[in-house]
């Protein structure tokens, strides 16, 4: 009996220090395990900012977008307006240069018949003096005032042409200008339906944008989610660890006690 207890105690130490080790390795291990959950649970974090940035982003894509798309669409309506205005002012500008010819026309015709009322007018007075110095004032009378009255037709005549002709290059200038802004108003509708046409393939590229960083955020939060549980699964496998070490290296110091050491 005397020589069993020293080999008892002995075992009881080795077994002892055995349960020390592991108690500290399990420790070290659980320490190890909480170590790699904080970086599991700071890129969890990371993820999770970078997923609502994402979703922030996909959404101020998507109000650009549809923003910007109303404005392509106001723009290509106040294009289609101004093309169609341009083609009404271009053929009325048609129709005011061909009344305009029309108008020149008719005063060269009124000037041809105002020069043929005058040499008339002058005939009849030239008569009407031979006829006076034949001694018939009567009809030399009558003649002299059918003369006047054709000579004044052919002043009201030759000033009718002058003002149809005032009036024709007034219609043609006229008719000039509103070609001029026809043609601006075209212009100006072309640069609204390019301008739209940008407009709105930005808008489709913000769009498609938004759609795709609404999409990787939601990923994002996804494996930010996957990895706070993993995290909080290696923090609860540490500090088993931890507790399971600690267990143990209490118990080896119960059986040092024990021994008397």
């Amino acid at each position: 009996m005397t020589d069993n207890k020293p080999q008892a105690e002995s075992a009881a130490e080795a077994a002892a220090a055995m349960m020390e080790a592991e108690g500290d390795e399990l420790v070290d291990e659980g320490l190890d395990t909480l170590d790699v959950a904080e970086e599991v649970a700071s890129v969890a974090m990371e993820e999770a900012m970078a997923g609502a940035s994402d979703l922030t982003r996909a959404i101020d894509a998507e109000i650009v977008a549809d923003r910007l798309s109303t404005l392509a669409d106001v723009v290509a309506d106040a294009g289609v307006n101004d093309l169609a205005e341009g083609a009404e002012m271009l053929m009325a500008s048609e129709d005011v240069e061909v009344m305009s010819a029309a108008v020149g026309l008719l005063s060269l015709g009124d000037l041809d018949k105002g020069l043929e009322l005058g040499r008339l007018a002058g005939e009849l007075q030239t008569i009407g003096d031979v006829v006076g110095a034949l001694e018939m004032p009567i009809l030399s009378a009558v003649l002299s005032n059918r003369g006047q009255q054709l000579q004044n037709i052919a002043s009201d005549t030759i000033l009718r042409a002058a003002a149809e002709r005032s009036l024709a290059e007034l219609m043609a200038h006229t008719g000039m200008q509103m070609a001029e802004l026809g043609a601006e108003e075209m212009d100006e509708g072309m640069m609204r339906l390019a301008a739209a046409e940008l407009a709105a393939e930005r808008a489709a590229e913000l769009a498609a944008a938004g759609l795709v960083l609404g999409m990787q955020g939601a990923a994002e939060l996804v494996d930010a989610a996957e990895d706070v549980e993993l995290a909080e699964d290696l923090a609860a496998d540490g500090v088993a660890e931890i507790a399971a070490g600690a267990a143990e290296m209490g118990e080896a110091v119960g059986i040092d006690e024990a021994t008397g050491q």
